[in-house]
């Protein structure tokens, strides 16, 4: 025993601190004292070289409690308040239907303020060409040959006769019908007349009686300045007399032309009050081309504010007319030389159907909007 214990004395002093660091019961003091550290690190106030910003001290007496702040509860404040911000934005659900309607409401309160504004038109909006129609043709002999489609023909010619009459109806009671006078208004008890249903019920008449015959006039005079026009290259016609898409149609027409060719466009066929007022009857068929029928027609009051138009009525009015002519278009090229197209051809004949508009409160023509093939 003394051997033993002059070799510890006699070893060196770094060599028994090793040692004696190394036990484990000082390692476990040291955890536990670096765990005390931490959490009087945690707890301590801050300084006072470095003081946060705190918030305004209350009017109560005596010492506030004091607050341990911790990684977890820093972040589990912050998580609810961005759930608090979340809450606060998230608007309160409330029925569809309701939602329209407070939207249907806030653009009638708009509109019957619109003396306020008075260059703003709240129900100019862009909308779709309406349920115009092309008739089927539908002869006899297609009875015996291909029946489905005689039928399918019939009744699609008789949904449109069914349109167009209503459509007739509802233009005659607003009476905007385009260059007719009326005496008084038109009634309910005017439907059982004979001659209101030779009206309502038959938009291609050629007559010059018709309601329609004044919308003809226009249709075709309009249809021959904007031919001129195109050939002419005369922008402020165009865009007096065309809107929406046949706008765009007439514009890309005139940029794609070859600079410094000359187009001369002509109509050989006679247009005329003869050739489009013609009396027609079952024995007695049409002396010459018409030039402009309407083969539909469709209104819709579009201009729903409590007061009425400072002029004009509330509907839209999309007619398709068709048009059966005779032309001939020259082009020549900057040399003066004639270029050879199908279109110099004389006598050619060219059938189109164009969609014109109406707005019943501006105050403008007959506009083409569309052009529609069969």
């Amino acid at each position: 025993m003394v051997t033993m214990t002059a070799a510890a004395a006699c070893a060196p002093l770094g060599s028994q601190l090793r040692q004696s660091l190394l036990s484990p019961h000082h390692i476990r003091s040291f955890s536990a004292l670096k765990l005390a550290s931490n959490q009087s690190t945690r707890t301590t106030p801050p300084s006072r070289e470095h003081p946060p910003s705190t918030p305004k001290a209350s009017t109560t007496s005596g010492p506030a409690p004091a607050t341990v702040i911790t990684p977890s509860s820093s972040i589990s404040s912050k998580r609810a308040s961005k759930t608090e911000k979340k809450v606060k934005k998230a608007p309160p659900a409330s029925d569809s239907t309701e939602a329209q309607l407070k939207q249907i409401e806030s653009m009638m309160n708009m509109a019957n303020t619109s003396n306020l504004f008075p260059t703003m038109d709240m129900w100019g909006a862009k909308i779709m060409t309406l349920d115009v129609d092309i008739p089927r043709e539908a002869p006899l002999r297609m009875l015996f040959s291909n029946p489905v489609a005689f039928w399918h023909a019939i009744q699609c010619n008789f949904s449109n006769w069914l349109k167009n009459t209503f459509s007739m109806y509802t233009i005659a009671k607003a009476q905007a019908f385009t260059g007719v006078n009326w005496d008084s208004d038109f009634r309910f008890s005017h439907l059982f007349l004979p001659r209101t249903w030779r009206q309502l019920g038959n938009v291609s008449s050629t007559s010059p009686k018709s309601w329609l015959a004044p919308v003809r006039r226009i249709a075709m005079d309009n249809y021959l300045a904007i031919g001129r026009a195109i050939a002419d290259k005369d922008q402020a016609t165009l865009k007096a007399l065309t809107t929406a898409d046949h706008a765009v149609k007439v514009n890309k027409i005139i940029r794609s032309r070859q600079p410094g060719q000359v187009w001369q466009w002509k109509v050989t066929s006679d247009v005329s009050d003869k050739a489009l007022f013609q009396e027609k009857s079952f024995l007695r068929p049409l002396e010459m081309l018409p030039g402009a029928i309407v083969v539909s027609i469709r209104s819709g009051e579009v201009y729903i504010a409590k007061e009425p138009p400072k002029r004009g009525n509330r509907l839209v009015i999309h007619a398709l007319v068709k048009f059966e002519t005779k032309q001939e278009l020259n082009v020549f090229t900057k040399q003066g030389q004639i270029v050879d197209s199908e279109t110099a051809e004389p006598d050619r004949v060219v059938e189109e159907y164009l969609v014109f508009e109406k707005i019943g409160w501006y105050d403008n023509t007959w506009q083409v909007r569309e052009q529609i093939y069969k």
